[in-house]
């Protein structure tokens, strides 16, 4: 079962930070800013923000399962129930998009903030259907948030992350392509400094890309938010990724 990276109180802290400053760009919100395309191929920025405004619902339907212990999915009506959601919000008012956004995001909060300790250890289930225990349901919305304030395209970068934040999502990343079928073989150097991080490796060392760039830059490229340019790449340049998520 997957555990979280941080312990709670330091989760709770990232999400705080990246919520704030969710609220932040969304108070410099205009009309044809939120109609207008985000940098996620055939969404506009409406369609993203209705994204993480359901999202942070679906992570509430996780919080409630694990306060009550009542079997509650994320998304009630499956996969083609949460496109149809997103599709048909993104046509909404943009005002009403970004207030969603706001209200979804205090509703979670405050569902997280009444969660009793015995309930942070029962087991819930992902839309993916991983197991996983409720402490790892504020790991679950850092990642939305953090990482698609950078699709906003508002010109928040990986830079903005808490180096400790970092540090954490950048072995998350690898994991995760790790399991793709289709992902190179990798080793991950961040400058800063730790052990590399792997995908596989594979017995000829020239099949085998050694990436190395500051943990920034390896977000940006791992997770197909930025195309690498800063990146030192041996023996060859740098491989194409698979999508991330």
């Amino acid at each position: 079962m997957t555990r979280e990276p941080a312990p709670r109180p330091l989760l709770l802290d990232w999400l705080a930070q990246g919520t704030s400053l969710l609220r932040s760009e969304l108070d410099k919100a205009d009309e044809s800013w939120v109609t207008g395309p985000s940098t996620l191929p055939g969404w506009t920025t409406a369609h993203l923000l209705t994204h993480l405004a359901r999202n942070a619902d679906a992570l509430s339907n996780l919080v409630t399962w694990a306060a009550t212990g009542v079997e509650t999915p994320m998304y009630p009506h499956g996969v083609s129930g949460r496109l149809r959601d997103i599709e048909e919000g993104a046509q909404r008012k943009p005002q009403v998009v970004v207030k969603d956004v706001h209200d979804s995001a205090t509703r979670l909060q405050q569902s997280l903030d009444a969660l009793p300790d015995i309930a942070w250890g029962r087991t819930v289930r992902t839309a993916q259907g991983r197991l996983v225990p409720a402490s790892l349901i504020p790991w679950l919305r850092i990642r939305e948030v953090w990482i698609h304030l950078i699709d906003l395209g508002t010109g928040v970068t990986f830079t903005a992350l808490p180096d400790d934040l970092a540090a954490a999502l950048l072995p998350d990343v690898v994991t995760t392509l790790a399991g793709r079928d289709d992902c190179p073989a990798l080793v991950v150097r961040p400058r800063s400094g730790g052990l590399p991080l792997t995908t596989r490796l594979t017995d000829a060392a020239a099949t085998t890309a050694e990436v190395e760039g500051t943990t920034a830059d390896l977000l940006g490229w791992l997770t197909g938010r930025a195309s690498g340019a800063g990146l030192a790449c041996a023996p060859v340049g740098l491989p194409e990724l698979p999508a991330w998520l």
